[in-house]
């Protein structure tokens, strides 16, 4: 006669967070749209499971395997195995209720335990904690004197720096300390340890400090635009790019954001309203439909459109992604559109800056590369350059005067979530180049 009692149903937060799993595996769809539609779970337990999923799932799916636990219970279902071992190794360490999965993974615990302790699939140190300051609300100087005052340490470096000594500086953070970044003024980093503790932040909830990863803060600071000037963004929900391009500059001028989403919309109407941005106008449409009639002398535009995300960290991955061309091609299609739309359709525009979270060439120097062929009236600045050299990873050089000028944000090199960058110049008249 069995042990367990067959009547007992699985717990419902198991079977959410198990079906997702799965369905996320079997047809590589993505977990935060998953968890998004989900409807009758805690949202913040599933994400907490999956992303426990996602960091350790090596040394897990190693440790059922080599346990036995879906030979020896072949009635158990695999996702909901990998769910219920997440938690109880990983998770709470601790599984609710009495039902036969529970119990069958229970009384792995021991041998699971063994496995994983002796597992060679080391989970990845994470990328250090970024803080911005939000200097609409807060200045450099008053959020240091309040660090000072909790007592972090600021860990100080030469004005002359290489970028490699930099990255050494970040990877040998001491717990208490922080450093300046040393390309975008107001950003603030701390040791991995920090995230969840900033996470919940009452400087971070009142949009004093943004929490936003370093290279995405690069895009307004290739932008540059001077004090008094016109922005446009073209893709601009959440808003953090567009908040950080209100702080440089300094709250004067004008933003016009665009969004399509009316989610997405509401989401950036609150963070600008909330981070005390004065100068943006956001507007709900289709970005393809703005031009300069109705956004007039724009002079600086941001394009940061859809795309695939796969340089995302922050992203929950459950299986090895794989590439789809078709995807790519429908999502290049789109950017192609967007980015020649902000060079034909703005007569004052000087520079543009084109931003993505892929690493697809597909997405980035073939999207530039094509933007350049149809809009002649435009040339690449050299990123690397504006970043006054201290920067190791550009584009493909296989791209000839395309690569060399684009820039590469890459997670295990520059300690950063990937993102590609491009710089666009409106030519002069004169210019021949």
């Amino acid at each position: 006669m069995s042990q367990f009692t067959h009547s007992i149903k699985v717990p419902t937060q198991y079977k959410a967070t198990a079906k997702i799993l799965k369905t996320a595996i079997e047809k590589q769809k993505s977990v935060k749209s998953l968890i998004f539609e989900e409807k009758h779970a805690r949202v913040r337990s599933l994400q907490a499971v999956l992303r426990h999923y996602s960091d350790n799932r090596g040394a897990i799916d190693n440790a059922i395997e080599e346990t036995g636990l879906l030979k020896e219970n072949p009635k158990l279902d695999s996702a909901l195995a990998k769910v219920l071992v997440t938690e109880l190794i990983f998770g709470r360490g601790q599984l609710n209720g009495e039902s036969r999965p529970v119990q069958t993974v229970r009384s792995f615990k021991e041998r699971l335990e063994q496995a994983i302790s002796g597992s060679e699939n080391q989970k990845k140190e994470p990328n250090p904690r970024y803080v911005r300051i939000n200097t609409n609300l807060l200045s450099i100087a008053d959020a240091l004197e309040y660090l000072y005052g909790e007592e972090w340490r600021r860990k100080q470096l030469a004005a002359d720096v290489t970028y490699a000594d930099f990255l050494v500086a970040i990877r040998a953070l001491e717990e208490d300390e922080f450093l300046m970044d040393i390309h975008v003024e107001g950003v603030l980093i701390f040791h991995s340890k920090w995230n969840h503790y900033w996470a919940s932040h009452e400087y971070v909830r009142t949009k004093k400090f943004i929490l936003q990863n370093k290279a995405t803060c690069l895009a307004a600071e290739l932008l540059a635009p001077p004090v008094g000037s016109t922005v446009l963004d073209m893709c601009a929900a959440p808003g953090m790019k567009t908040l950080h391009i209100c702080n440089v500059m300094h709250n004067q001028g004008r933003i016009y954001a665009v969004e399509q989403s009316k989610d997405r919309y509401r989401a950036l109407c609150d963070i600008t309203n909330e981070a005390g941005c004065q100068i943006v106008t956001p507007i709900l449409g289709d970005t393809l439909t703005i031009d300069g009639t109705k956004c007039p002398d724009v002079e600086y535009i941001l394009v940061d459109p859809s795309c695939s995300g796969n340089g995302m960290q922050s992203r929950i991955s459950v299986c090895d992604e794989q590439k789809d061309d078709k995807r790519l091609y429908k999502l290049a299609g789109l950017q192609i559109k967007i980015l020649s739309h902000a060079m034909s359709s703005f007569p004052n525009v000087k520079r543009i800056v084109y931003c993505t979270c892929s690493l697809w060439k597909e997405e980035n120097e073939q999207v530039v590369q094509r933007c350049l062929e149809l809009n002649p009236s435009f040339k690449l600045l050299s990123c690397k350059k504006a970043l006054r050299n201290k920067w190791q990873n550009v584009g493909d050089k296989e791209y000839v005067k395309v690569g060399k000028n684009c820039l590469y944000c890459l997670p295990d090199q520059d300690l950063t979530d990937g993102i590609f960058l491009a710089m666009f110049e409106k030519r002069q008249d004169n210019d021949n180049e």
